[in-house]
């Protein structure tokens, strides 16, 4: 059984590895597009299908056609080509299709030209998959011309009233049309098209330096009964020209046909365009399988293959119902957004530099006035927002006020729970353990630790009478708590050895709170006495209803320090789930204007990796409604601070705080790095 057991963990583990990357399994459809660098005519164009001018002659020719399937299928038995040339009017197009026995009957425009073999053109001007349009023409000049809102994959719906205003063709045999006693050559097309028609309502006109999608397609009745033949320009993979996705590129160069050689400029960068494809093929495959989308980028099991050639700061994110989606890449390196929704319509979108706000957190020393100026100008050049005091005298409040002339912001710094001003007075008011002893006169670990119960009656409005007596002080822009929780039922893994214990369990001196008050409470509310439980560990009523009980304290103080109309903020355990964990804190519930999660990751014996987990799992809890401000020990990111501070910001954290540093030469560090990142200090 054992054995067993792990060979089926064994293949857990090992079958993603196993499983193709999103670019093995839509290899077909990511193939590069081809590409043309459009150049102008030189000299006018007589549109008589010959394409005999000198600038059709200097005109490169595309690659010949292939099957639209792609590569391993049969080469087409004709060879076609095509070229283009552009003016402020026109978009030309001239394509030559050998032919042995040319063929065309269909007479009567916006007929189904491609029942007849046929030449057909397909223009998305703006590039963004929707709103594209189709010009096909039969050996006799006939036209179809029709313009689509969106792909038939997504629905589309095609629109035939639709005629081009101004189009210009016409038609070359080299042989004799409808004669098949004779062997003809080829015959050439030759279309001007005016780039008005296309482009008089979107935001991409025909204009040097701009790049269009193209493709062409040639329908080719080899056996009278079919099956047609798809020959292409590029390959879509799968025969079905309506994937705008696929069609090639077409650069367009203010120079003079046959003066220089120029290299196509994309439009945008073709790995992270890639990948959106990619993850819009994966979306309808999952969709036509479970009837539901992916909802997050997790799910799309991306590898090294996908993601090596994405900048360094990009960053995916999937927004998802059951029956729609948007896939967002940004790169914040060009400032830009790269986005496709279910509809597979993609649109590139400017993005507001990154605001961030910056912190530290700061205890009182022996600086002079002057020394404390220098402090905080270096501070606030080096993209420091503002500094959280921890100070006990009314020396703070002068600091507070040399620190808003810098142009910092001043919070006050206090302790929340752990009290030890009311030993005396209220020495019935602190926290007692699973063993009975209170932090009055047994504190757990150190001597400091003198820990209230949240749940007698005057602590709640004590804390924030206390809490809005600072914040109402002058200079203070709001307050910021601290040790806002139980004591440490698990301690971080590093600090064991401190202490000679290993907490492998919790154990009862470190189990709190048990006095006779939460006692009462909790039996009138289970009828269970909290002493009795068999595994309080494991009773979540228990659990519970300390949870509850700090943050109705936590409720008490955010509720007063509003109403004074000041920011409140708190240092809280990293990650919500480890708070409730280990120091009996709910802090995903209360309702602060900010969390600074303490994710000090040599604490835990973690690389900088884990503070970024920590701050994906704290954004993710807060859900927009409050900011999240990684907490970040200096010493413990000192050797690996770019990495570290890229966890940070890359996992949504709208800012860092740093404790014990930086120091003068890590601070412009850190203002490089901000720099580097394009980020905006507010």
């Amino acid at each position: 059984m054992k054995k067993l057991i792990y060979t089926l963990l064994l293949l857990l583990v090992t079958f993603p590895a196993m499983a193709q990357s999103l670019f093995e399994q839509y290899e077909r459809f990511l193939t590069e597009p081809r590409t043309y660098v459009c150049y102008r005519p030189d000299g006018k164009l007589k549109i008589d299908g010959k394409l005999n001018e000198s600038s059709w002659n200097k005109a490169a020719s595309t690659a010949p056609f292939v099957d639209i399937s792609g590569e391993g299928f049969p080469t087409p038995k004709y060879e076609t080509i095509a070229k283009m040339l552009w003016d402020d009017e026109y978009l030309y197009v001239g394509a030559v299709l050998q032919e042995e026995d040319i063929k065309a009957r269909l007479t009567q425009r916006d007929t189904i030209i491609y029942y007849d073999n046929d030449f057909e053109v397909f223009i998305d001007p703006d590039s963004d998959g929707h709103n594209y349009f189709e010009i096909e023409t039969n050996a006799r000049g006939v036209i179809f011309d029709l313009m689509l809102d969106k792909p038939y994959r997504s629905g589309g719906n095609f629109m035939v009233q639709w005629d081009c205003p101004g189009l210009k063709t016409a038609i070359h045999c080299e042989g004799t049309l409808n004669k098949s006693k004779d062997k003809d050559k080829y015959w050439s097309v030759e279309m001007a098209i005016p780039h008005q028609a296309l482009t008089m309502n979107f935001n991409n006109p025909l204009k040097a330096g701009n790049t269009w999608r193209i493709n062409f397609s040639r329908v080719q009745w080899l056996k009278e009964k079919g099956p047609e033949e798809n020959w292409v320009w590029t390959p879509t993979g799968r025969i079905d020209m309506h994937m705008p996705d696929r069609w090639g590129y077409l650069y367009f160069v203010d120079k003079k046909v046959g003066t220089s050689q120029d290299e196509l400029v994309y439009p945008y960068n073709q790995a992270i365009y890639k990948l959106l494809w990619a993850m819009f093929y994966a979306q309808q495959d999952n969709y036509s399988k479970q009837h539901n989308y992916l909802r997050a980028t997790e799910q799309f099991f991306l590898t090294d293959k996908e993601l090596k050639d994405l900048p360094a700061d990009a960053r995916i994110a999937v927004e998802a119902t059951q029956n729609t989606y948007q896939i967002a890449i940004t790169n914040p390196a060009e400032g830009i957004r790269y986005v496709i929704n279910n509809e597979g319509r993609f649109r590139t979108e400017k993005i507001p530099a990154r605001e961030v706000k910056n912190w530290l957190w700061m205890r009182l020393n022996n600086r002079s006035d002057a020394e404390w100026q220098k402090w905080f100008a270096l501070l606030k050049e080096c993209g420091i927002s503002g500094v959280m005091f921890e100070g006990y005298n009314e020396n703070i409040y002068r600091l507070c006020r040399l620190c808003k002339e810098a142009g910092l912001e001043a919070h006050y710094w206090k302790w929340t729970m752990n009290r030890r001003e009311l030993l005396d007075k209220h020495p019935d008011w602190y926290a007692v353990n699973r063993k009975g002893e209170s932090c009055h006169d047994k504190p757990a670990y150190v001597d400091y630790y003198r820990f209230l119960c949240p749940n007698h009656q005057g602590v709640a409005e004590y804390l924030a009478e206390d809490y809005v007596k600072e914040a109402h002080k002058p200079y203070v822009d709001g307050v910021h708590l601290d040790y806002v929780r139980m004591p440490d039922v698990i301690l971080p893994v590093s600090l064991w050895k401190n202490y000679g214990i290993e907490q492998k369990e919790e154990l009862p001196e470190y189990d709190y709170c048990y006095c006779d008050v939460c006692r009462e409470l909790f039996k009138a509310k289970t009828g269970q006495d909290p002493l009795e439980l068999k595994y309080p560990m494991e009773n979540q009523s228990w659990i519970n209803f300390r949870l509850d009980a700090i943050t109705r304290v936590v409720d008490a103080i955010t509720k007063a320090v509003k109403a004074d109309h000041k920011a409140i903020s708190a240092a809280v355990f990293p990650g919500p789930s480890m708070a409730r964990h280990m120091v009996r804190q709910d802090w995903g519930e209360w309702t602060l204007d900010a969390y600074y999660p303490m994710i000090y990751n040599k604490f835990y014996y973690e690389g900088p990796e884990w503070i970024g987990r920590s701050v994906k799992e704290s954004v993710e809890t807060v859900n927009g409604r409050a900011k999240i401000y990684a907490g970040l020990m200096f010493g413990d990111i000192k050797d690996n601070f770019e990495e570290a501070l890229d966890e940070a910001y890359n996992n949504g954290a709208s800012g860092v705080s740093f404790f014990d540093g930086p120091d003068e030469e890590y601070l412009h560090k850190f203002k490089a790095y901000l720099d580097k990142r394009g980020f905006v200090v507010k």
